[in-house]
């Protein structure tokens, strides 16, 4: 009984404790479910308190936007500003959802419910206020915005010159010079006009959009000093530095930029900028400079030089009718004059520009013709165009000392573009006294060599297209002729180019330049004792009348080159005062008068290829001259001459009287007989002269220039300014001459060509052989019979090469064996020409000195059978400046280069490759990774067995052409599609 009592009391407490848990759950779940119930019984109004507080949100969110479009121009807004706009534009896409189940659900409220849905729904819209609530308030906790950076480029929107290639190949060029780190100072010169501010600010857009630099900075330096660059900087930097002098602000200049990548461009600078004054240091590792100035000599030190010059005769072609519209091109009476016209603007992008402008859709041919007119013929006032570019010659011109200041106004003489040697210009000047404190022939040409160089290098002039020649950019021509003759006391010069000129004009000028000109008749004896020049080459000149120089006293130079002339007039005797006469291409021309002989104040005459058989004995009583030129045909046509009248080409003791002699020529054919008769007895003459500097002379025989070697007195003489002996240049020939030279094959532009040494046939090496080659700059080898290599000769005989041609010796094996020669060779070569050497093997044995081969630019091989690879290791590491790459039958030849560990540094400056019938050759080279970063034109002609080429070559961002025949291009193996693909665009059939 008690147990049960027991179990049962246990019993009731389980019960009642459940039934308290039970009550206990029911009343959380009471007051769960009510809390829940407020969610739906307060819907409405917790949605209108979302509305509300998405309308703060909104309001928030407009007022961020106005005061971020209000700041644009100088501030930018924060990336957390941003994250916030696209969080409000997030949780507004949300509120427009909820939305949308709110008025879905408010038809249920007041029937039957879903109350699941309705609590979930009820609950979101109480959560989403708060998170609007929370987003709104965090507005203003952020900052909006802050100052912009400089923007790393502000565009030029410079005029497109896609289409003007002799342009856009700079761009193109500049570009690979600011992606070389090793260039930090980039320079782009020329003269005014020639559109070098186009290339800069294309090269600056363009630049700009690869995002290469951090910044880019431009300033156009006319007429600023340090401060006003140095503002433009700070400007672009967005810093405040007015308060500070030059120095400091330079230096708050160079901390902001030291960790920077930029590039500085710098254009029309007109006087020398110390950059470190405005704050750009070497030390900025990521910065660059590019210049833009019309003289080369203002940007002081710099990597890269790049001399703008003309446009193209096409590309001028292109710009001007682009400019002035096309549809007048066809036209029959403006055609022939636009050509002119084009001319007259001398490939110059701006005066293209502004006088294409001026004749748009012009279509009256007066107006065309008349536009010509003012061209040619300056006026006492410049066009008002043309200002820009007059007073830039003007302003240089009357900076130059008196002496520059008349050689250049000189120019003015010769015809638009016409092309001068600089022994011819240098000529003129001396023949009119412009350099009368130099005593010496050489002198007088060394000075005027050193002015042409300044007048190219503040772009006055510019290099011709033959070598060693000069011209006049065609618009400052007729700016120098204009001053030059506001200028009477000096000049008043006459140029007449196909109009008639009047006896009148002949009395007031000081010098006449009818040069090409159409002479039907000469005044019979003009009044002009005035003239110091006259200038009648390549006009249609037949005669001259008798008295014609009657009255020309005064005259200094006379030129009648290229004319037709048979015979000078007696009167040239009364030339009492001539320097320099020019009679040279004058065929016709079979003699000279004994008046000649009168002429004691001649200093240069020239007569080379003439009809002149034999220089007269009157010759010899012009003591005063310092300068003679002759040649010699090896017949003598229809004169009837008795065999010893023949050999006297130069009589006996002519040369010897002309003791002021410094400079002779004397051309003869190769075997001239006579020459050879009387070669020793005038090798004699000149051996005795003792001021001579300067000799071109031919020696058939190594025993005669040994002689004149071991006795000349000028060779021989007193050590002067020209290293080793008194010869300022000198241009020699030794051997029989059966071979004509191969140096007409050769470019030797760019090379020093003063000093040339030739010989043929030879054994052995004379003293005097190797004497005149230790001074040589060009040295020819032709057929000589036993050299096995150069080394022979010794390093320090092959030391000052520029140009080296080796043609036509049996015994060659190796141009260079540095097993015999120890030391640097080939240090200043730049031109090496090997042809017809059957048993050359190596062009280069055994090791090679860190300097030699260092300086040469073009290599090229012919007819060598016996080589089978070109270039070894050693020596593509050593040919860091080779431009120009030529082979050409050569039978055995297999491979070009053999070498695998060079690196793709290797031959960057290559930019001319051609391979011609090597029947033999599988490979050019083993290494892949060559960039070929220069290569601009591949030749490739009958290669049979190379079934392909490097094509790393795919590299090559310049590569214009690929010249080869369809033939070989069907045979190669491709690596893939893409590849053939790529290369198929250059190729061109031959």
């Amino acid at each position: 009984m008690g147990w049960r009592w027991l179990v049962l009391k246990q019993l009731g407490k389980l019960l009642v404790h459940w039934l308290d848990q039970q009550w206990m759950v029911a009343k959380a779940y009471s007051v769960a479910l009510k809390r829940k119930y407020v969610y739906v019984k307060n819907m409405s109004k917790n949605f209108a308190e979302l509305e509300r507080e998405e309308k703060y949100l909104c309001d928030e969110e407009e007022d961020v936007k106005i005061k971020l479009d209000r700041n644009k121009l100088k501030m930018e807004k924060t990336r957390r500003c941003e994250t916030w706009l696209n969080e409000v534009e997030k949780i507004k896409v949300e509120i427009k959802e909820l939305k949308t189940e709110y008025q879905n659900a408010s038809r249920f409220l007041c029937g039957l419910c879903p109350l699941p849905s309705l609590l979930k729904l009820g609950k979101q819209i109480v959560k989403k206020t708060s998170e609007v609530h929370s987003l709104k308030n965090q507005i203003n906790r952020i900052t909006i915005m802050v100052e912009k950076a400089p923007s790393p480029v502000i565009k030029k929107h410079a005029k497109k010159i896609e289409e003007v290639p002799s342009l856009n190949k700079h761009v193109e060029m500049l570009q690979q010079c600011l992606r070389n780190d090793g260039l930090k100072r980039i320079c782009i010169w020329g003269p005014p006009g020639v559109g070098k501010t186009t290339i800069m600010e294309n090269l600056h857009d363009a630049v700009g959009e690869s995002r290469q630099f951090d910044i880019i900075f431009w300033v156009n330096v006319t007429d600023r000093n340090i401060r006003d660059i140095q503002e433009v900087l700070l400007k672009r930097l967005d810093l405040k530095a007015q308060d500070y002098h030059n120095e400091q602000r330079a230096d708050i200049i160079s901390e902001e930029l030291k960790n920077k990548s930029y590039v500085l461009f710098l254009d029309e600078v007109s006087s020398e900028i110390n950059l470190r004054d405005i704050g750009i240091h070497d030390d900025h590792r990521q910065g660059k400079v590019v210049f833009a100035c019309r003289c080369r000599n203002i940007c002081g030190q710099t990597d890269e030089d790049i001399n703008v010059q003309r446009l193209s005769d096409e590309d001028a072609q292109k710009l001007f009718w682009e400019t002035v519209g096309r549809n007048l091109k066809d036209n029959r009476d403006i055609k022939p004059v636009a050509r002119l016209i084009v001319n007259e603007c001398g490939g110059m992008p701006y005066m293209i520009r502004l006088i294409g402008n001026s004749l748009a859709n012009v279509s009256s041919p007066a107006i065309w013709r008349d536009t010509l007119i003012q061209l040619r013929s300056p006026s006492s006032e410049p066009k008002q165009e043309f200002e820009e570019v007059y007073k830039f010659f003007k302003l240089v011109c009357d900076k130059l000392h008196l002496e520059k200041r008349t050689c250049l106004l000189y120019w003015a003489i010769f015809p638009a573009g016409y092309e001068l040697h600089q022994d011819y210009i240098v000529d003129c000047w001396r023949a009119e006294q412009f350099f009368m404190h130099l005593e010496k022939l050489g002198e007088a040409r060394d000075r005027g060599h050193a002015i042409l160089d300044e007048f190219v290098q503040k772009s006055l002039l510019e290099k011709g297209r033959n070598v060693a020649h000069y011209k006049m950019f065609e618009h400052f021509q007729r700016a120098a002729l204009r001053i030059a003759n506001l200028d009477e006391k000096s000049f008043r010069i006459l140029v007449k180019e196909g109009e008639k000129i009047r006896e009148e004009e002949w009395e007031h000028a000081n010098r006449i330049s009818l040069i090409r000109f159409c002479l039907s008749t000469l005044p019979r004896r003009p009044k002009c004792c005035r003239i110091l020049t006259l200038l009648l080459q390549e006009s249609n000149l037949a005669e001259f009348p008798g008295s014609f120089f009657g009255y020309m006293c005064s005259l200094r130079l006379l030129d009648l080159q290229n004319t037709g002339i048979k015979l000078l007039p007696l009167s040239i005797s009364s030339l009492i005062n001539l320097k320099a006469l020019f009679l040279n291409n004058c065929i016709q021309l079979q003699q000279l008068p004994a008046e000649v002989g009168d002429l004691h104040s001649l200093e240069i005459l020239d007569i080379r290829h003439t009809g002149i058989y034999s220089l007269p004995t009157d010759i010899g009583q012009l003591t005063n001259l310092k300068c003679l030129r002759v040649s010699f045909p090896e017949t003598v046509g229809n004169h009837n001459h008795t065999e010893a009248g023949l050999s006297e080409m130069i009589s006996s003791n002519v040369i010897a009287r002309l003791y002021s002699l410094e400079e002779l020529i004397i051309s003869v054919e190769p075997n001239n007989r006579r020459w050879n008769q009387i070669v020793e007895n005038i090798a004699t003459e000149i051996a005795a002269l003792e001021d001579l500097t300067t000799l071109s002379f031919c020696f058939p025989k190594v025993d005669c220039f040994q002689t004149f070697i071991n006795t000349s007195k000028s060779w021989n003489g007193n050590k002067t300014l020209w290293s080793g002996n008194s010869f300022r240049s000198f241009n020699i020939f030794v051997g029989s001459h059966h071979r004509s030279s191969s140096l007409s094959e050769v470019d030797i532009s760019g090379c020093s060509a003063e000093k040339q040494f030739r010989f043929s046939d030879g054994e052995g090496f004379p003293d005097a052989v190797l004497k005149i080659l230790e001074q040589s700059c060009v040295f020819e080898l032709i057929g000589h019979r036993t050299a096995t290599n150069l080394s022979v000769f010794g390093a320090d005989k092959l030391g000052g090469l520029e140009v080296c041609i080796i043609d036509d010796c049996s015994e060659m094996t190796s141009i260079i064996d540095n097993n015999v020669t120890r030391g640097v060779v080939f240090q200043c070569l730049k031109k090496l020409y090997i042809k017809d050497l059957p048993n050359l093997v190596d062009i280069w044995k055994g090791s090679i000195e860190s300097q030699s081969l260092s300086m040469l630019t073009t290599l090229t091989m012919k007819g060598c059978h016996s080589v089978k690879t070109l270039l070894s290791q050693e020596m593509v590491l050593q040919l860091k400046q080779l431009q120009h790459l030529q082979v050409e039958n050569c039978r055995r030849l297999e491979e070009i280069i053999n070498a695998r560990n060079v690196g793709s540094t290797a031959f960057l400056k290559l930019k001319n490759l051609q391979l011609i019938n090597l029947p033999s050759l599988s490979k050019i080279c083993h290494n892949i990774s060559f960039a070929w970063f220069s290569l601009e034109t591949l030749v490739i002609k009958t290669c049979e067995e190379l079934k392909d080429f490097p094509f790393t070559v795919e590299n090559a961002t310049k590569l214009r052409a690929i010249w080869c025949t369809q033939a070989w291009w069907n045979q190669l193996v491709w690596p893939n599609a893409d590849v053939r693909d790529h290369f198929h665009s250059f190729h061109q059939f031959v």
